[in-house]
């Protein structure tokens, strides 16, 4: 993961009239080679004798917090690491508070203070000579500036030695009575470096220093309100207002405006506040019943299950603890015995994979603490209460938009079904169940007031947080505090001790809203090992959740035995207290599958794994907190690791379609929000008959038992990256269009470890694809371009992320920026991407009046005029796999049916169709295919060898065909009524050759339609109405920009504008998922702060992007034959045209037994086509990684097929050797050797691929001596072992993937 820069500012360091430009950034363990160069005699005297590269590593990989100070050159000056516990040889660090500290240094006021959670020790520091004491001083302020709980650091220094000056400036001894102790600690205060500020009451005078530094941001509160404006704001303070100022140096340089002026039924309305008791305190009017008790849990991005607790007032018998308000507060909140209020707990979540509907009303995402109203039963239910829908299938749309999700199924047949037969019977309410909406109701005293301007000087922000003591002590009978900012505001460091509360409705003026809770002041945190005695703590803090009895069923395990009952695995728990009360709960256990989870996803773009003992991995089951504290989340697992002397957490989320069995062990966490997602790795389809002994080990491959459920995503933190703060981005991205494109644009968001994204909403009529259980027979209706099938969006889990909606874009109001649904929702916009893609619509009959219902005209009849009216139940068309589901479910209901099933179109998901009937139970000889008119001069397959194998097995399984005829006419018994369904289809054959006319009248059961996809009518009505420039696509720029800076667009829904002059070129001619990608670009060149868009033409004439990934399509055809198809990016050129171009290049073919494999090599000899037709499954993740090579690479393959070596390359393919080519990191390899082949070697000017390139600009000719001097300078000049070198380190590093590879000893 990248490092981002923290300062880029000249600092002046040590050496006299020098500066140097230098950065602060996150320490790599890749900086341990030129920290080396940097020990000093006393370095290893201070931190012992670190002087290898692999101790360095491991102390910066283990860090808690590590920078290095380099320059724009990566000349690092200086480098420094922090832990939270002593580097100190017999000081454990999981309790050196206890048996070091005070025993030792505990003698001071300030010493006593000095714990874990404040405090920090520098392990180890190296600097340049000559800026050694600018470097110390510039570290140390930049760690008190990325850690804000941290209020001293601390230097441990052996008996008798003395740190250099650099560290002699800064730490300063802590006095110690005792002789014994086995070092002197020095330290060093924040206070020293940033004092706290003084809060104070804001006077009149302070108007002259606070008006610049309002106006340094914008003027607009000057121009509105006049010069004065702070003045005439401090004068108007009363007790229900105050303003509050924050002096330094005898200047004000912060402000802030407080006042209890709330209205809170308004923000109750608008947003999810019902975990807080709606800022409210207890009342016995409130109304509450358990569906709103559920609410509670919907702030966590993997729930379904939102539970809210009771709140109970005491009276006033407790009125004597009001001496700390504070702790009072907290109490309140936590629901302790003896508290003047309790309040409820917020558990963490429920199941993260059952979140797929998320409507309107309240987005779901993984930033908000309260995300949604939305719940399902929970998941510690039996299967029909989870996946059974009653009632309207619809999302409904009150006024009221507090929704709960309503799931009940009384009957006791259904409660033996699979989640598969579930989806299977009904897929439209497996996919979009019944909401009802309601809204609670609180009558106690108001607890919230509200900070209304704020303000800091950028030098102290990180200090603001000093201002919220005091805020609280202005009004001290309110426990909350809450600011709201506008979506487009960065959010700023005071808001990183707030808790965002997400939106209840879509409303395009609300802002977003953070909550601070009075007990969040508390510092007292203490964690320990959980016991029996902690049961009762426990059950209150789990009293609402839906997952309780799971968790308590765990947290028995844990603290009886330590082990499940069921398995056996060990399993503990921990509790945090805030001031003596229970806070939060963890039950985890050690990760027994490390192996697994590093083959499986892509661990080490976060973590060096070699750096981490096999024993440092925790597996996290729960997590639970009170919701007051959940901004320090953070805080609680850093503790948690050292308590428990551990280094990496992991978390699976598992699908929503996973057995219970699985479901049940994981309950949904709010600490998901500080964990990163983890990228699937890309898996090797290994031949293990042919590698038997040297194939991977069971655990690599996932056969172990503990293995077999399904697949799950990964999310994942480390000691190290609980100490980056993520950047918010608030800005409201609406993604229309599940197409591979949307998802695309939604995983590189997601995925992006340093961002987070709080409103990413997906509209779809079908919602995320992925939602229903694996079925083969359901797939095999559809083609797949292999981005995105369902295993793979289990290992994204990118619904635990998003907002789902499952409806229609109607129409577009760009002034006011709203997305308009069919179903009357409005949806707000800062971003809109338009995904939609095109899609196969029933065809009309050429004999139907069609009329456009825009402007009530009737369309001419035209072979592919869409029929906008309902179509009879029987006239179908599968565009994804809601689609693929529904006709499965109506061939069921009509099972004893004699069938005559009519296939119209001639295109490659008709072909897919016709096997996809087959192996569902249709007899062949019951299935026709009709092709309309045209059809023959197209090859779908573009390969006459494949088209005329799949005509064969078409003739073999009886299939009759009918080319040439337009649909003329439907004809069933109620003529006039579309509700009944058709039993006979007119075609209408004419032969303008001939001039002869026919009719053809087939008896029909069902119609499937597979003619022309077109954009989708209701978004082309509402981009046309909208004025979005659409000249047969949607138009766009090379940004991939409308008209509207602020709608995008990509996909086939798409065209590039007239002004590039190539309109043969758009979307459809790229790779879907990198045309997503690059989508996404364009809004991280807006708000990724490090990311550095790729090099485009600029000037009066851009160009279209350059798009290199291929092309590929997977299906099954009929006689079950795996067909797949890669080709080169661009406009798909026909074969036979194609080949008789002058550099077409060359064309490998084989066909042993009728499987069919042709191989293009271009003309320089690189992979451009692969062209495979296959009796039995293809390796088609392998085929296609041997895109883009070069034939050498493969073996020499061009020289071994002349020879008559290879008679079959799918066997060629499926050799040992191989297994390389196939691997994820095989990229990275050639890139490393290709940047070998750039340098320069034994001091010559020029390297050999300089060498090349000079040649060839200069137009000279290569003969076979300057070939032989090329390869003369390859071996002597040290290439052939540096890359024999990478080679080796590869094999090595990837062996438990690649075990065939002999590797020397």
């Amino acid at each position: 993961m990248q490092s981002p820069s923290f300062f880029s500012p000249p600092r002046e360091l040590s050496r006299p009239g020098t500066s140097l430009n230098i950065h602060a950034r996150r320490a790599e363990a890749r900086d341990a080679k030129k920290a080396k160069n940097l020990i000093q005699t006393y370095t290893t005297e201070v931190f012992g004798r670190i002087t290898r590269e692999e101790n360095i590593s491991s102390i910066l990989e283990n860090s808690t917090f590590s920078l290095t100070l380099d320059d724009n050159d990566d000349e690092v000056y200086a480098l420094g690491a922090f832990y939270d516990y002593p580097n100190v040889h017999g000081v454990p660090s999981n309790d050196w508070e206890e048996k070091w500290w005070k025993n030792s240094f505990d003698k001071t006021n300030e010493t006593s203070k000095m714990n874990a959670i404040n405090t920090v020790f520098l392990h180890f520091f190296v600097s340049h000579p000559d800026f050694s004491e600018g470097c110390a001083e510039e570290l140390i302020n930049v760690t008190f500036k990325a850690l804000p709980e941290v209020n001293q650091i601390l230097l441990c220094v052996p008996p008798k030695i003395t740190p250099e000056s650099a560290l002699t400036k800064y730490f300063h001894p802590i006095e110690n009575e005792r002789t014994d102790n086995k070092c002197s600690i020095m330290v060093c205060y924040r206070k020293d470096h940033f004092p706290a500020l003084f809060i104070r009451t804001a006077r009149v005078q302070d108007n002259d220093d606070l008006a610049p530094l309002f106006n340094q941001y914008n003027e607009i509160l000057k121009q509105t309100y006049g010069d004065f404006f702070v003045a005439e704001l401090i004068e108007s303070q009363d007790a229900d207002n105050k303003a509050l100022v924050a002096e330094c140096n005898g200047y004000a340089i912060g402000f802030m405006s407080i006042s209890k002026e709330v209205n809170i039924d308004v923000l109750n309305e608008i947003y999810v506040l019902s975990a807080f008791h709606g800022l409210r305190a207890a009342h016995p009017d409130d109304q509450w019943n358990d569906q709103m008790t559920e609410e509670t849990e919907s702030y966590l991005p993997n729930s379904d299950i939102h539970n809210h607790g009771d709140v109970t007032s005491h009276g006033d018998a407790n009125a004597h603890l009001k001496s700390n308000p504070t702790l009072e507060a907290m109490q309140r909140a936590v629901g302790t015995e003896g508290s003047v209020e309790q309040s409820q707990q917020l558990s963490t979540n429920a199941d993260k994979n059952n979140k797929h509907v998320k409507s309107n009303e309240g987005q779901l995402d993984h930033n908000s603490l309260t995300a949604s109203d939305y719940t399902t039963t929970p998941t510690n239910k039996s299967v029909d209460d989870l996946t059974n829908l009653n009632g309207d299938e619809n999302i409904s749309n009150d006024d009221n938009n507090d929704a709960v999700l309503e799931i009940t199924d009384t009957s006791s047949q259904r409660a033996k079904m699979t989640k598969a037969q579930l989806a299977a019977e009904n897929p439209s309410k497996y996919i979009k169940p019944r909401l009802i909406s309601q809204t609670p109701k609180f009558f106690g005293k108001e607890k919230a007031f509200a900070i209304q301007l704020f303000c800091i000087s950028e030098v102290y922000e990180k200090r603001s947080y000093d201002f919220l003591q005091k805020a609280f002590d202005m009004f001290s009978d309110r426990d909350y505090c809450i600011i709201s900012i506008p979506q487009m505001v960065p959010e700023f460091p005071l808001l990183q001790s707030f808790i965002r509360i997400p939106p209840r409705v879509h409303l395009p003026n609300i802002q977003e809203l953070y909550l601070f809770h009075r007990a969040g002041l508390l510092r007292d945190i203490s964690i320990e090992r959980a016991t029996e005695k902690n049961l009762d703590t426990v059950n209150r803090l789990t009293e609402h959740f839906s997952s309780r009895e799971k968790i308590m069923n765990d947290f028995l395990d844990a603290v009886r035995s330590r082990k499940r009952t069921d398995t056996k695995a060990f399993l503990d728990a921990y509790i945090i207290n805030v001031a003596n009360q229970t806070s939060a709960v963890i039950i985890f256990s050690n990760e027994d599958n490390i192996d697994y989870l590093r083959s499986q996803y892509n661990l080490e773009d976060f973590i060096y794994f070699d750096l981490h003992k096999r024993y440092d991995h925790l597996h996290l089951y729960h997590f639970v907190i009170n919701p007051i504290f959940a901004f320090m989340t953070k805080l609680f697992l850093k503790e948690i690791l050292r308590k428990i002397n551990k280094t990496c957490i992991y978390y699976p989320i598992f699908p929503r379609y996973a057995d219970d069995e699985v479901l049940k062990h994981h309950s949904p966490t709010y600490a998901i929000h500080y964990l990163v997602p983890v990228r699937p790795r890309r898996l090797i389809q290994y031949n293990l008959e042919e590698l038997k002994m040297n194939a991977p080990t069971d655990c690599v491959l996932g056969k172990l038992p503990s293995l077999t459920h399904s697949p799950f995503s990964l999310t994942m933190t480390s000691i190290k990256l609980l100490s980056e703060t993520k950047i918010t981005i608030n800005a409201r991205i609406v993604i229309v269009g599940a197409s591979t494109v949307g998802l695309a644009v939604l995983e590189s968001l997601i995925m992006c470890p340093y961002l987070r994204f709080n409103n990413l909403t997906l509209i779809s009529p079908h919602g995320m694809p992925g939602e229903f259980p694996p079925s083969h027979t359901r797939d095999l209706f559809l083609p797949s371009n292999l981005e995105y099938d369902t295993e793979e969006l289990s290992r994204l889990s990118l619904r635990s992320y998003v907002n789902i909606i499952c409806a229609k874009l109607v129409s577009l109001n760009r002034p006011m920026k709203l997305a308009i649904l069919d179903d009357e929702t409005v949806i707000p916009y800062d971003h809109l991407l338009l995904c939609t893609g095109n899609q196969y619509h029933v065809t009309a009959p050429m004999k139907t009046v069609v009329q456009n219902p825009l402007n009530k005209q009737i369309v001419p009849a035209k072979a592919d005029r869409i029929l906008f009216e309902p179509a009879p139940p029987n006239v179908l068309t599968i565009n994804d796999e809601f689609d693929a589901a529904m006709v499965l479910k109506w061939l069921r209901m009509n099972q004893h049916t004699e069938h005559s099933i009519l296939i119209y179109g001639s295109t490659l998901e008709s072909y897919c169709c016709i096997n996809a009937l087959i192996a569902n139970g249709i007899p062949s000889n019951s299935i026709k295919l009709i092709t309309p008119p045209g059809s023959q001069q197209i090859n779908v397959f573009n390969d006459p060898t494949v088209l005329r194998t799949v005509q064969d097995e078409l003739r073999e399984l009886n299939i009759e065909i009918y080319e040439e005829y337009l649909m003329d006419e439907w004809r069933s018994q109620e003529i006039d009524d579309m509700d009944q369904p058709i039993d006979h289809v007119v075609f209408h054959f004419h032969d303008k050759k001939q001039d002869k006319h026919k009719d053809l009248s087939l008896k029909c059961t069902t119609l499937l339609c597979f003619v022309n996809k077109q954009v989708n009518y209701n978004a082309f009505v509402a981009i046309n109405q909208s004025s979005l420039v659409f000249d047969g696509r949607l138009v766009v720029d090379e940004h991939n920009r409308t008209n509207d800076p602020l709608i995008y667009a990509g996909g086939s829904l798409t065209k590039f504008k007239r002004g590039y002059h190539r309109d043969d070129w758009s979307h459809t001619c790229f790779n879907s998922k990198q045309v997503g990608t690059m989508l996404a670009n364009e809004l991280f060149t807006q708000y990724d702060p490090i990311f550095t868009p790729p090099k485009t033409s600029s000037g009066k004439h851009p160009l279209i992007p350059l798009y290199n990934k291929s092309k590929r399509v997977s299906a099954v055809l009929p006689g079950n034959l795996h067909y797949l198809q890669i080709s080169q990016a661009g406009p798909t050129v026909d074969y036979e045209k194609a080949k008789k171009i002058e550099n077409y290049g060359t064309d490998l073919i084989t066909n042993h037994n009728n499987n069919y494999f042709r191989l293009h090599l271009d003309s320089t000899g690189i992979v451009r086509t692969i062209v495979c037709l296959h009796h039995t499954k293809i390796d088609v993740t392998n085929l296609s990684q041997l895109y883009g090579l070069h034939e050498r690479l493969l073996n020499n393959l061009r020289q071994r097929y002349n020879e008559h070596l290879i008679t079959d390359l799918f066997t060629y393919f499926q050799e040992n050797w191989t297994a390389v080519l196939y691997h994820d990191r095989f990229n990275d390899v050639r890139n490393e050797v290709r940047d070998i082949l750039k340098k320069t070697l034994m001091n010559n000017e020029k390297s050999i691929v300089s060498t090349l390139d000079s040649a060839i600009d200069n137009d000279i000719a290569f003969g076979e001596d300057q070939r032989k001097a090329i390869l003369r300078r390859f071996r002597a000049e040290g290439y052939k072992s540096e890359i024999e070198e990478i080679m080796l380190r590869y094999i090595n590093y990837n062996q438990y993937h690649l075990p065939m590879y002999a590797r020397p000893t």
